[in-house]
């Protein structure tokens, strides 16, 4: 079987939840299949490219308009691949007006990661072409039941989605530099706590910020991203002792993770469909301090098993909710336990690859 993942970036270069995602299928579906991965450049001149064993076509653009790639050529390079099994995560508009203009041979399967949220007016214009898109996948796979039942796209193709989940190598946070936890702790003042992500509209940073003068606890916030700059500013305004370190290395983040008494995930929109970064605090044995979105948010963050789930867009709420773990060890200690043994045996990046191969096959057998 020839499968071909198609989207707008890999890991590497990007490293990005989505396109960290994506190589993880394609690393571990190479066992079973010939697999590769059809993805834009960033560039005007289409490379081809190879990571870890599989061959990456990273198709020429003109720029990005709305974060979708500009790029002619990529229904040409549709039509090439030959596909068995053509995998489509979407939203990517390219990739979507791009299948309907190449109609590539082979079973379409949608990965459904997100509703468009934020771009109204372009989705007044793109709603019809998704939609036909969707009508013709043999398959759809959305990544959690809540995601699934509060979608008003996903509702109207209930009876062709089946769920599977995202997934994180969990070994890959074990090892720890017990002298950089050290150093992290007396840096931030003791036990802290972290947030790691893209610094963007939907992930709620400014309602973190504002909690931070009641949480009785120092406030990290890592990572890079357009909204950066803003939050520092914000957090200046509010007087509050935050810590912006930045992006981190892999190394780094996990010894900022195993360091923190607490993650903080303040998210605000139904753009933040699943949270990968949950699974990796609890991956470290970290509980987590959600926001009820009615996306796959509440289904990696079990409310009172791993973490707790809070209202967005309510400092208030987020800071009682942290500051209640806090106060408890016993409770953040069982719950990271439980996040950690529920991570292995059900967000194992290999085994839910497996599971996305077996629909692959099921498809094509029908």
């Amino acid at each position: 079987m020839k499968v071909v993942h198609v989207y707008k970036d890999y890991d590497p270069p990007i490293h990005g939840g989505m396109e960290r995602h994506i190589a993880f299928l394609c690393h571990f579906q190479k066992q079973w299949c010939d697999v590769e991965a059809l993805v834009c450049s960033r560039g005007v001149l289409t490379q081809r490219l190879e990571h870890e064993g599989v061959p990456i076509t990273a198709v020429g653009e003109l720029g990005r308009f709305q974060s979708a790639p500009v790029a002619p050529l990529f229904p040409w390079y549709m039509k090439r691949c030959r596909a068995d099994v053509m995998v489509l995560h979407s939203p990517n508009p390219t990739a979507e007006l791009g299948w309907l203009i190449s109609r590539p041979r082979g079973a379409l399967i949608v990965r459904y990661q997100s509703d468009v949220v934020r771009q109204a007016t372009a989705m007044r214009f793109y709603a019809p072409f998704l939609m036909r898109l969707l009508g013709k996948a043999a398959m759809i796979l959305p990544t959690s039941p809540q995601y699934l039942e509060s979608s008003a796209v996903l509702t109207r193709f209930s009876d062709k989605c089946r769920i599977v989940p995202l997934g994180i190598v969990a070994e890959d946070y074990n090892n720890v530099d017990p002298a950089m936890v050290t150093g992290l702790r007396a840096r931030y003042g003791g036990p802290y706590v972290f947030f790691c992500g893209v610094h963007r509209y939907y992930k709620g940073l400014p309602w973190l910020i504002r909690a931070a003068k009641d949480i009785n606890a120092r406030v990290v916030i890592a990572g890079e991203g357009p909204e950066r700059a803003a939050n520092m500013a914000l957090a200046a305004q509010s007087g509050a002792d935050i810590a912006f370190p930045g992006a981190l290395t892999h190394a780094e983040l996990v010894a900022h993770l195993h360091g923190s008494a607490v993650v903080a995930f303040p998210s605000c929109e139904r753009s933040e469909a699943f949270g990968l970064s949950i699974l990796e605090a609890h991956a470290c044995g970290r509980p987590v301090v959600a926001t009820r979105l009615g996306t796959g948010v509440e289904y990696v963050n079990e409310d009172g098993k791993t973490g707790l789930n809070v209202p967005p867009r309510n400092a208030e709420a987020l800071a009682e909710g942290i500051n209640r773990l806090l106060a408890d060890t016993a409770m953040r200690e069982s719950m990271g336990a439980y996040a950690r043994a529920r991570v292995r045996t059900t967000f194992s990046a290999e085994a839910l690859a497996r599971t996305e191969y077996e629909l692959y096959e099921q498809v094509l057998a029908r």
